[in-house]
């Protein structure tokens, strides 16, 4: 396959490597890193497929992924991949966040709640560890699902590298979250 050029909004940034390994095609996609959070789609002449997000690795923004022939059948002939960001706002590239009046930001709905102090949100250790000094953290049980959301920085690593691919971008009230579902016995769940 080789070479699929890696577009931007229009603008050429790359390209990624696209290799057929037996039943698989191999997707490598490695971009200069952008502020927020951007997904990577195989575009081909009859559609496209989400690829996944992208996580900054050594300055880039990179995700490499294994799809068989009939996942990548509805795109067709692959040309290029695009770079989308994912934003719950929808301002253009570069615009920086407006403020939020005080009273806003505060505001949660009702069914998420800020944990007590001393309140695990995690049954793992190593994930609780990791959170040390996690700055906004919310709950919330949805029937069999406990639902642990934290605040989203796009300057700040990403809080639980482990979780990334389970995590989910969502506005709770006035600010951005990552948030993160767990079944009964605590394992993280989609």
């Amino acid at each position: 396959m080789g070479k699929l050029p890696i577009v931007c909004g229009g603008e050429r940034v790359g390209e990624a490597e696209a290799a057929r390994e037996r039943l698989y095609t191999c997707l490598d996609v490695r971009a200069p890193l952008r502020r927020g959070v951007w997904r990577a789609w195989a575009v081909g002449d009859a559609g496209e497929v989400l690829i996944g997000t992208l996580e900054p690795v050594n300055g880039q923004g990179a995700i490499s992924r294994r799809f068989s022939k009939q996942a990548l059948s509805q795109a067709g002939e692959l040309s290029r991949v695009e770079l989308r960001p994912i934003d719950t706002e929808s301002r253009p590239e570069g615009a920086e966040r407006r403020p939020e009046a005080s009273a806003r930001a505060t505001e949660i709905p009702d069914a998420w709640r800020r944990p007590g102090q001393g309140q695990r949100l995690f049954r793992c250790a190593r994930f609780q560890r990791q959170l040390r000094g996690a700055r906004d953290a919310l709950t919330r049980t949805d029937g069999e699902r406990r639902r642990v959301a934290l605040a989203r920085d796009e300057d700040a690593p990403f809080p639980l590298p482990e979780l990334f691919c389970l995590a989910s971008a969502a506005r709770i009230g006035a600010k951005d979250y990552w948030v993160f579902s767990f079944d009964r016995q605590g394992w993280p769940v989609l």
